[in-house]
């Protein structure tokens, strides 16, 4: 059996969440650490890949609008990278999404992040800008809508659409 078939995804209590911060501090540096623990108190979902009764990664997930979500951050232990965990963790966000009756997810990933960037796309996630998320939403949503991902300069903004 690999990992990824051994692992189970579960939803974390906001009273259990400080547990997982080992795992953005293995993941992440400078600011994508000081805001990833930031989403992990706030964020409405947080669902994590167990493995033998052990955190192994996490996803944090967030309702942009009524139909719209945002998978904010994908982090896997550094011992259990490349084993299909954290694809298996965005699998089960776009389930989330679906059950929750969602209609587009976003992400954004730094733009040199390659294997976070193939990450997305094995799931269907394209490429998209500022001025074409507009042209769907206007200027002042899709402006609300950045705020709220917290999009940075030198990030990639990611869509798809769920079925």
């Amino acid at each position: 059996m690999t990992e990824q078939e051994g692992a189970v995804i579960v939803n974390v209590p906001l009273a259990e969440r400080a547990g997982l911060e080992w795992i953005l501090d293995e993941s992440f540096e400078g600011w994508y650490l000081r805001h990833s623990k930031g989403t992990l108190r706030n964020v409405e979902v947080v669902r994590a890949a167990i493995l033998s009764d052990k955190p192994i990664g996490l996803v944090m997930l967030k309702t942009l609008e009524s139909n719209v979500g945002y998978v904010y951050y994908i982090a896997v232990a550094r011992a259990h990278r490349n084993k299909g965990i954290a694809k298996l963790l965005l699998e089960d966000a776009l389930r989330h999404f679906e059950t929750a009756g969602m209609k587009e997810a976003f992400a954004s990933v730094e733009e040199d992040n390659e294997p976070s960037e193939a990450l997305f796309a094995s799931e269907g996630f394209t490429r998209t800008s500022f001025g074409e998320v507009s042209k769907k939403y206007g200027g002042i949503r899709t402006l609300n809508m950045y705020r709220i991902m917290t999009v940075v300069p030198g990030e990639v903004l990611l869509y798809k659409t769920i079925t």
